[in-house]
């Protein structure tokens, strides 16, 4: 079932969190990023092999095979990155953008590391992860689009960005919330209906909230 969505928050850190966060997201994306070239140098190799000598061989459907060899371990984490970067796109006259049929050689620029004063991390092609140091901000975003929010958390910097935040030392001053929206939200009709609503609190947000639902309770 389609559902538009869209997501986006601004975390305060203090200064020991803030770095010590962006390190960890780093060092993750550019693990990841060197672990998903190795294994697309071993589909690549894969998909030659099963195409070797056989005319018209259909590469893009081999594919969906050789993952159960490269992917094992990850569930297959990374089946996006890997496809993309063996069967790129290009623009082809009056039909637009079309990938590749024949499998290409992989290249590590397509899985290049992020320096380690990076201010976005890339989540997937519909999220990034942001940083300003000087207001010591972690900025979570998702552009709107069908299940876009639902991809995002799945994925593994996305993963890997929610646990991080779970270990975070909240410190006065601290916190954040994470806000969105959905397309079945928007259509409400209902008295304040429509709005956007909190999909997640941290630090002084989350006490905040705690401390109003108690008082509200008595």
């Amino acid at each position: 079932m389609s559902r538009n969505e869209w997501e986006r928050g601004e975390i305060k850190l203090s200064t020991k969190e803030f770095g010590s966060v962006r390190r960890d997201l780093i060092a993750f994306y550019n693990a990841r990023q060197t672990r998903l070239f190795e294994q697309a140098k071993q589909v690549y190799g894969s998909l030659k092999e099963l195409g070797k000598g056989r005319r018209n061989f259909d590469y893009h459907a081999a594919f969906e095979r050789v993952p159960a060899i490269a992917f094992t371990l990850n569930g297959r984490d990374g089946y996006h990155e890997i496809f993309d970067a063996i069967f790129p796109s290009k623009l082809v006259e009056g039909k637009g953008w079309m990938q590749s049929s024949k499998p290409k050689v992989p290249k590590k620029s397509q899985f290049a590391p992020l320096k380690q004063s990076a201010t976005v991390i890339p989540v997937g092609n519909e999220a990034g992860i942001g940083f300003k140091k000087d207001l010591r901000l972690v900025i979570w975003q998702v552009s709107e689009n069908n299940h876009s929010v639902e991809r995002a958390r799945e994925h593994a910097m996305g993963k890997a960005f929610f646990n991080r935040l779970g270990r975070v030392v909240w410190t006065r001053g601290t916190g954040g919330e994470i806000v969105g929206n959905d397309e079945y939200n928007q259509d409400s009709h209902e008295n304040g209906g429509g709005a956007n609503y909190v999909t997640a609190r941290y630090g002084v947000a989350d006490k905040q909230f705690k401390r109003s639902f108690s008082a509200g309770r008595r």
